[in-house]
């Protein structure tokens, strides 16, 4: 028997009053302690303790905008109040929301959606360090979208996963053992084919880092300014990589280069500078792989050395120059039964030789070296 009848009609009204109040921020500035001492760890309290839906999900709702206001629109204080709000903002996260998490993200949607972009507020924030959620169950869940209709997956849930991937702390031996870089790969086509533009560079981002997982993090960033060490022995010889380390599905990757090229394509910068990363950083994570799709997508290849030689781009011309060269001596030394489309070579040659005579820094020398591994390439 309900010893108070209506009890939780009317906690769902004051919650949903409290909404109603914390839509106008100056409310919220104002009273920031109160909010960050008092409402904001009863809110907590309230949906540990509920089993409504709406008054869980007004309890999440009311904690992340409140959250959001005190982050982005926090006032001039003293250095006392402003120290002792940030100390309530962490006590809160983690005494309060961090231990709730695995909850939240397995409630009645839209919970688990508010949960995630209150989580990558706070990483951002630095509220939160990658490594206060690092155990396995919650990076599984962060990377569990990709297991489902994909048409579901928000920036949100690719950010999270790219903080997560990206962060030093990391075990790249979790990353491993989830086994999603084919999922990852499939998500990256569906973003590309439904010109979901928000959701294309969180992923392509994605994509280079668990790639960078494969050779790591300084020898990518040297590979990505310099293509040109791409095949250079005694550059690999100065940074070893265990092979125990890596992310054992990396391979997996090779199937998408056909858009990753696609990508190369595009006007965006910023899209067009993280593709042609992934290419280059896929030869060295997995040569034989990412060989294979450069060297089956020829016609696609030609199109964009066609396209970016007449829109003069830097060190993305660079990057596929020697990308492919490095594909022709790998299927050279690694004796590769791959079927070549020869008049489509003949074209790129010709290419090739325009852009001997370039004037773009570097581009001339990346020619040249390519011209010569082309010529190598068996014409039956």
């Amino acid at each position: 028997m309900d010893l108070l009848p209506g009890r939780d009609d009317y906690q769902l009204t004051l919650l949903r009053i409290l909404e109603a109040v914390t839509e106008d921020p100056p409310v919220i500035v104002n009273d920031l302690n109160v909010f960050t001492s008092r409402i904001l760890p009863s809110l907590v309290s309230l949906y540990k303790g509920n089993k409504d839906d709406d008054a869980r999900f007004l309890c999440l709702k009311i904690l992340f905008d409140v959250m959001v206001v005190i982050l982005n629109d926090k006032p001039n204080t003293s250095a006392d109040d402003d120290e002792q709000i940030m100390k309530d903002l962490r006590s809160i996260t983690q005494a309060h929301f961090l231990p709730l998490y695995p909850i939240l993200i397995e409630d009645e949607d839209p919970i688990p959606m508010y949960a995630q972009k209150l989580l990558l507020m706070l990483i951002e924030f630095n509220y939160v360090k990658v490594s206060d959620i690092l155990h396995m169950k919650t990076v599984s869940q962060c990377f569990e979208f990709l297991l489902g209709d994909l048409s579901n997956a928000n920036v949100n849930s690719v950010k999270l996963c790219l903080a997560m991937t990206s962060a030093p702390e990391m075990d790249t031996k979790i990353l491993s053992h989830l086994r999603v870089v084919r999922k990852i790969g499939n998500l990256l086509e569906f973003v590309y084919a439904k010109d979901m533009e928000d959701l294309l560079e969180p992923t392509l981002g994605l994509c280079k880092a668990f790639i960078l997982r494969g050779i790591g993090s300084n020898k990518g960033i040297a590979y990505s300014k310099d293509p040109a060490l791409l095949g250079n022995i005694a550059f690999d010889m100065t940074i070893a990589v265990d092979q125990q380390h890596c992310i054992n599905d990396i391979s997996d990757f090779g199937s998408n280069v056909a858009v990753f090229l696609d990508l190369i394509g595009k006007l965006e910068t910023e899209i067009s500078d993280l593709a042609s990363e992934c290419v280059v950083l896929l030869l060295k994570a997995a040569p034989r792989e990412a060989t294979i799709g450069l060297l089956t997508n020829l016609p696609k290849i030609y199109t964009l050395l066609e396209s970016m030689h007449q829109h003069l781009s830097g060190i993305q011309l660079l990057r596929l120059l020697y990308g492919f060269a490095f594909s022709c001596r790998q299927y050279l030394s690694q004796a590769m039964i791959i079927s070549l489309a020869v008049s489509t070579i003949k074209k790129i040659e010709v290419l090739i030789s325009g852009l001997q005579n370039s004037k773009i820094p570097g581009v001339a020398e990346a020619a040249r070296s390519l011209s010569l591994e082309l010529q190598r390439l068996p014409r039956v």
